[in-house]
């Protein structure tokens, strides 16, 4: 009985043994399993840390293309607003240039204007010298001759006023050129 009792024993105890050989290889391949997950995991992280490495180069160069795109925007836009400077400067030497030119024009109107206020004046004057020769010679005519006297000395004054006007005309055409 022994005997019997020994063989479950021995059966159990072989069966343990095939067990623990069984767990032994499922262990080793379970380990094998785990190995090659986690080779493939190292392979995996490998790979995202190079997708990183060159995406983060590509937003570098995306980050410099910008850059030197807003650079040169930056660049026009200061370019266009140096022109801007320039022509506004042109354009008040201008406005400068037209100012002094208008200032001499003034002065030269000035000029004609007490000119002509001049010759007027001796125009005047002269026709008052012509009229004050004249009147005495027109009292020492006689009574009957008065009514010619007057058509003659009205004839006199119309030269001269004439000649005052002629005068007056060219500082009045100085005047219209300005």
């Amino acid at each position: 009985m022994a005997n019997k009792k020994l063989d479950p024993v021995g059966l159990i105890n072989k069966e343990i043994e095939a067990l623990e050989g069984k767990v032994e290889s499922l262990r080793e391949r379970l380990m094998a399993d785990a190995d090659k997950a986690m080779e493939r995991a190292k392979a995996q992280a490998d790979k995202a840390k190079e997708k990183i490495k060159a995406e983060q180069a590509k937003l570098r160069d995306l980050q410099k293309q910008a850059k030197d795109k807003m650079d040169a925007r930056v660049k026009r836009q200061m370019d266009r607003a140096h022109e801007a400077v320039e022509k506004a400067k042109e354009l008040e030497l201008d406005a400068k240039a037209v100012i002094i030119m208008a200032k001499e024009q003034l002065t030269e109107l000035k000029a004609d204007y007490q000119r002509a206020k001049a010759v007027a004046k001796a125009a005047r004057d002269a026709a008052k010298d012509f009229d004050k020769k004249n009147k005495p010679a027109a009292k020492k005519a006689p009574a009957k001759k008065k009514a010619p006297a007057k058509k003659a000395a009205a004839k006199k004054k119309a030269p001269a006023k004439k000649a005052a006007a002629k005068k007056k005309a060219p500082a009045k055409k100085a005047a219209a050129k300005s």
